[in-house]
C-alpha cells in the first residue's frame, strides 16, 4: 500500500516512524501585503531541513503536514525542503475552520463541490505545480458551525471516493464525536480518520470513547504547554494503552519551523507582544515527543513496542490502509 508524498507515491515499508501533524510553515491570507513582507526562502529551507534531518536520525521517515490550503500551504517549499532532507513530507488538501479559513466563494459550495476540488487536487495535483496531496484536512470551530458541518461532509465524499485519509483540527478538543457522524454519514471510511488535537481533554475517558467508534485519536500538541502539560498527556496516552487503544493513538506536537510574515500572523493574548524569531525559538523542537515525551511514556511503563506501534504502525495503517 502507498499513499502520495510532495515528491511522489511512498510504500508503506519506507515510511519508517511518522509523526502525523508538524508544520514546514504556517501563514494567514493578507501578510503578503505587509509591505515589510519578504521571507528569506533559503533560510526557511535550511531551518526546516535541519529539523527534519534531526528526526531522520531518529527513524521518522516521513512527516505529515496537513496545513489547510488558506494557511500558507506551499507544496513546492515542502517539495525542496524533502528533497534535501530525505524525509518525506505529505501534505494535505482541504480547508480550515470557519473562524479562520473557508474562503468566500467556497462558503458558497455544496459538499459534492468541495469534494469535487479535493479530488482534483488529490488527482491533477495543486495548480500548475503537478504536486499532488496525500491527506484531506478537515476542521470544526468552538460551535462546529453549519458551514463547517458541509465543509466536513465534502471532506467525507472525497475520502469515500479516494480512499485517503482524514486529519482533523478540533478547537479545544472539542466536537470529535460531531466530526464522526458527519463523516460516518457521508460514507467515510473511519480507519483512515485521525480525529486530532484531543491534549485538552481533561481525562482519557472522551478519547476513548472516540477511539472505540473506529476512527485514530491524534495527541498531537505534545509540547505545547500553554494547552496542556506533557504529564497529563503521558497520562493519558498511559491509560489508553492500557485500557486497549493502542492501536488507535498518534502521537505528534504541531511544531511551526517557520512564518514567512514579518509579524506573527495571528491574534495573540491580549498585550501579549511577540516577534516572529521569539515565536519560532518558543517552538519545542520536533524531535521534543520522540526523546523527552517518549521517555515520560517509558517512565509510565510503555514498552518500545508498545511505541513502535504509536509512531509506526497506526501512521502506516492511517495513511496507507496497510495492515500493522
Amino acid at each position: 500500500m502507498q499513499v502520495m508524498s510532495v515528491t511522489g507515491p511512498v510504500n508503506a515499508a519506507d515510511l519508517g516512524r511518522v509523526l502525523v501533524h508538524e508544520h514546514i510553515v504556517i501563514g494567514m491570507p493578507g501578510e503578503e501585503l505587509d509591505p515589510s513582507f519578504a521571507p528569506d526562502i533559503d533560510e526557511i529551507v535550511a531551518r526546516s531541513v535541519d529539523q527534519l534531518q534531526k528526526l531522520r536520525d531518529l527513524g521518522v521517515g516521513a512527516i505529515v503536514d496537513p496545513c489547510p490550503i488558506e494557511l500558507g500551504r506551499d507544496p513546492e517549499l515542502y517539495a525542496a525542503v524533502s528533497e534535501k532532507s530525505g524525509v518525506k513530507i505529505i501534505f494535505a488538501t482541504g480547508f480550515y475552520m470557519e473562524s479562520q479559513g473557508i474562503p468566500l466563494y467556497w462558503r458558497a459550495r455544496d459538499a459534492d463541490e468541495i469534494a469535487e476540488f479535493y479530488l482534483s487536487e488529490i488527482a491533477d495535483g495543486v495548480g500548475s505545480t503537478g504536486l499532488r496531496p496525500g491527506v484531506i484536512k478537515a476542521a470544526t470551530g468552538l460551535e462546529a458551525s453549519p458551514l463547517e458541518r458541509r465543509v466536513l461532509a465534502g471532506a467525507a465524499k472525497a475520502q469515500r471516493e479516494a480512499k485517503v485519509a482524514i486529519i482533523t483540527h478540533t478547537e479545544n478538543s472539542r466536537h470529535g464525536d460531531v466530526q464522526q457522524e458527519i463523516f460516518a454519514q457521508n460514507g467515510a471510511d473511519p480507519s483512515r480518520i485521525m480525529i486530532g488535537h484531543q491534549d485538552e481533554q481533561k481525562s482519557a475517558a472522551a478519547i476513548a470513547a472516540l477511539a472505540a467508534n473506529g476512527t485514530f485519536v491524534g495527541i498531537d500538541r505534545v509540547g505545547l504547554d500553554m494547552l496542556a502539560s506533557d504529564d497529563h498527556r503521558a497520562d493519558m496516552v498511559t491509560e489508553l494503552v492500557r485500557g486497549g487503544h493502542r492501536e488507535r493513538i498518534c502521537l505528534s506536537q504541531d511544531c511551526v519551523c517557520n512564518l514567512k510574515a514579518p509579524k506573527v500572523p495571528f491574534a495573540l493574548s491580549s498585550g501579549v507582544k511577540i516577534d516572529v524569531a521569539q515565536f519560532v525559538s518558543n517552538m519545542k523542537p520536533m524531535t521534543h515527543v520522540l526523546t523527552v515525551f517518549a521517555d515520560k511514556l517509558r517512565d509510565r511503563g510503555l514498552t518500545e513496542d508498545d511505541l513502535d506501534t504509536i509512531f509506526r504502525d497506526n501512521p502506516h495503517r492511517l495513511l496507507t490502509g496497510a495492515a500493522a
